[in-house]
């Protein structure tokens, strides 16, 4: 026979498995394996996905939070210098405490002032009265030696060397 074909029948060659469906065949339990181990792996991803949306929920405050932030950093800007000021202060109470002991003296020593200024005045108000009554004596004895004053000057022997 010259170029022989080999027929076969139509049946045979439709009922007659395939070397490609064979192969598929005998994969059928490496592919069941397969999809168990998928469907363990994302057995989680319905909780996952609860839980990012839980997340989506809770970060969508994120920018008005920050916008709140931002004032509270502006607000609290004056704290720093303040810090500053506050290191000073705490520099100082040494010098403090001191000035509050000396302070603490000053009623006393007001009162014993107050006491020393009415002394005083007292003694003032009686050296008024003195100087008054010196005045008037003066002015007494002025009156009472003016007539010797004017005798004096008509006696014989007087300079003008003598005279005022």
């Amino acid at each position: 026979m010259i170029g022989a074909v080999a027929w076969t029948d139509p049946l045979e060659r439709v009922l007659a498995p395939s070397a490609e469906i064979l192969d598929a065949l005998r994969r059928i339990p490496q592919i069941v394996r397969n999809t168990g181990a998928i469907a363990d792996a994302t057995e989680a991803l319905p909780k996952m996905e609860r839980t990012l949306r839980d997340v989506v929920r809770h970060t969508e405050s994120l920018p008005a939070l920050a916008e709140q932030m931002a004032v509270v950093g502006d607000a609290t800007a004056v704290l720093r210098p303040m810090d500053a000021r506050m290191a000073s202060i705490e520099g100082a109470m040494p010098v403090l405490v001191e000035v509050q002991q000396h302070l603490a003296r000053v009623p006393d020593t007001l009162e014993h002032l107050d006491a020393g200024l009415t002394r005083m005045s007292d003694t003032l108000d009686r050296l008024l009265v003195a100087l008054e009554r010196l005045d008037a004596e003066l002015a007494s004895l002025d009156s009472a030696v003016g007539p010797l004053g004017r005798l004096a000057q008509r006696f014989p022997g007087r300079t003008r060397r003598d005279e005022p």
